[in-house]
């Protein structure tokens, strides 16, 4: 108040007042602050042919092209709140990306992947922490399917 009053009275009798130095930096607003991320795990990760009760019903590592779908599935510890990122690649480039909110302290995840039957060779699927750090890394061949022989009708001798 008594600042109040002296500005008020310099200012009447057309006085100035000296600026006031200040070494205060202005702090930054709260909602810019970055956010914390806390390490996690994955603790299991592979690549199934279905999920039955939030578990892979058996584990692939080869594949034939006349499946079409494969079913990637993780399971990630100490990351509740978080964002992961399951990243499918093919022939080194970039197919799919599926986020995954985790919900818990132990949580279970998958994403599916139809297959194309001509895209044989290697995939990759990686699970990537929202600061692009690679978690887990799998990888399965997808691999033409063998020619079955066909029959060949003969004549029976006579």
């Amino acid at each position: 108040m008594k600042a109040f009053l002296l500005i008020l009275a310099a200012g009447l009798l057309g006085l100035s007042m000296p600026a006031r130095a200040t070494d205060e930096t202005v702090p930054p607003e709260a909602s810019a602050k970055a956010a914390v991320l806390i390490p996690g795990v994955v603790t299991r990760s592979q690549f199934t042919r279905d999920i039955e009760s939030l578990e892979p019903v058996d584990t692939v590592s080869t594949l034939t092209s006349d499946v079409t779908r494969v079913v990637y599935f993780t399971e990630i510890h100490d990351m509740a709140g978080q964002t992961v990122m399951h990243r499918w690649e093919y022939n080194g480039k970039i197919i799919l990306e599926v986020p995954i909110k985790v919900g818990t302290s132990r949580w279970r995840a998958y994403s599916t992947k139809t297959l194309d039957p001509a895209w044989t060779g290697e995939w990759k699927v990686s699970v990537v922490d929202a600061a692009g750090g690679t978690l887990s890394v799998n990888t399965f061949s997808y691999l033409k399917q063998p020619e079955t022989p066909t029959s060949v009708a003969t004549n029976p001798l006579p």
